[in-house]
């Protein structure tokens, strides 16, 4: 039986947008890994952003649990440009509830 990755909402800050998505992961650290390598070439030239730069981001693992929340990350770098590109990660049930 295939076992069913966690939802993960990923929220990407990088010059002056805001750009959220939804992937599923077997853990935070993979759910960026696939996040980062299904992005559309439209959606990261639209956000001047190179895939090379942001899986190099990723690749670092550098994610930190924020202080006092429950299943929440971040994640910082910079570009080729030295511009801020920051990755929030959030654990999210896939229920729907309206």
């Amino acid at each position: 039986m295939r076992t069913k990755h966690q939802l993960y909402t990923v929220f990407l800050e990088y010059r002056g947008g805001t750009y959220i998505s939804q992937v599923r992961g077997s853990s935070p650290s993979a759910g960026l890994s696939e996040w980062s390598d299904q992005l559309s070439e439209k959606d990261l030239m639209e956000w001047s952003l190179d895939r090379g730069q942001l899986a190099r981001i990723v690749a670092a693992d550098n994610l930190v649990p924020l202080q006092d929340r429950v299943s929440v990350w971040c994640l910082s770098g910079v570009d080729d440009h030295d511009e801020q590109v920051l990755i929030n990660i959030v654990a999210t049930d896939d229920a729907q509830q309206f």
